[in-house]
């Protein structure tokens, strides 16, 4: 009897063993997931929000690369001063704005239709505006306010193009908006040529457009240079 007793022990013993592992393993088999389960990732047919952005910002992407384009076909036009092709991209009603300055005047700037745009070999002086610093007028030929105002610089090759955006900084306002409320522009800029300068002789060329009949129309010409 008395060697029964260490057996029925034994067995006791390997009992509560065999119990606390199969214990073990379901509290194993139990834990966390810490990456979600499939019924939890998101539906497919979920509306997808920034695919809505995405088309509307492709869609400003088109327009904006529309008139990039635009602008550079005509900056290519002022660098081989081929006035005749320049021509059919004058807005036939507004005319063509040519301002010295950012500052538009609005009621003094000359502008011209496409069949009154003076050639290189018009020798008379046209008064153009007032010179900033000095007050002087500006009073120049078409060929030299060209070569003073509108294409003074490469501007082809600018390290800078801006569409709808002034990089140019300067004291003087930019008033665009307050004459062609509707119209867009692209800037060729430069932002210097000598160091001693400090940046102070950046020059820009706006070329401003206005879309008519799914074209896009120019509509001013506009010099920026820094100003006193």
């Amino acid at each position: 009897m008395h060697r029964v007793y260490p057996l029925i022990i034994a067995a006791l013993l390997a009992l509560l063993l065999a119990g606390c592992g199969s214990s073990n393993n379901s509290m194993s088999t139990a834990a966390p997931q810490l990456s979600p389960s499939p019924s939890e990732q998101p539906s497919e047919s979920t509306p997808n929000n920034s695919a809505t952005s995405s088309n509307g910002s492709e869609e400003l992407d088109d327009t904006s690369t529309a008139l990039k384009n635009a602008a550079e076909a005509v900056i290519e036009l002022l660098r081989e001063r081929d006035l005749e092709s320049l021509t059919p991209w004058i807005d036939s009603k507004k005319g063509l704005r040519f301002s010295p300055y950012t500052y538009i005047h609005a009621d003094s700037d000359l502008v011209f239709k496409p069949a009154e745009l003076p050639t290189f070999k018009d020798t008379s002086k046209l008064l153009w505006g007032t010179a900033d610093g000095s007050g002087d007028p500006i009073e120049l030929s078409f060929r030299d306010y060209y070569e003073r105002y509108v294409y003074n610089q490469d501007f082809a090759v600018a390290p800078h193009v801006s569409v709808n955006e002034t990089l140019a900084k300067g004291s003087m306002l930019f008033n665009l908006k307050e004459v062609y409320p509707d119209a867009s522009y692209v800037e060729f800029y430069f932002p210097g040529f000598d160091k001693a300068s400090e940046g102070l002789d950046w020059q820009s060329l706006m070329l401003v457009f206005e879309p008519s009949n799914e074209e896009w129309k120019l509509v001013a010409i506009v010099h920026g240079q820094w100003t006193v």
